[in-house]
């Protein structure tokens, strides 16, 4: 995988390439996002503010989901008082349609 790109998706950071599938909050709308960082070939990355501008990345939304549960419990001690709760976060499944700018680079 020497083509790449790392994008910034709500608080994380993702790296993808064309045809990858990854989860994303719900609340997350872009369809375009301009990289953080791009590998244009093996070796070679582009970082500077001014150079990425010319990279875009197309999102394409296949399908919503709910993340994997994730169980807390609380506990207090010698009271007696104990507290199970579940809790599964709403999430979209996002593909990568294009990166566009990476033609143009491998010619260079």
């Amino acid at each position: 995988m020497s083509k790449y790109a790392v994008i910034k998706v709500g608080s994380s950071q993702e790296r993808v390439s064309v045809g990858d599938e990854f989860s994303v909050s719900s609340s997350f709308e872009e369809k375009t996002v301009v990289p953080i960082l791009v590998s244009t070939r093996k070796g070679q990355i582009v970082v500077d503010d001014k150079e990425l501008k010319n990279y875009k990345v197309e999102l394409e939304h296949l399908s919503a989901s709910k993340s994997k549960k994730i169980n807390i419990f609380q506990y207090k001690n010698k009271t007696g008082n104990r507290r199970r709760v579940g809790y599964r976060e709403n999430s979209k499944i996002v593909k990568v349609k294009s990166i566009q700018g990476l033609e143009s680079a491998e010619e260079e």
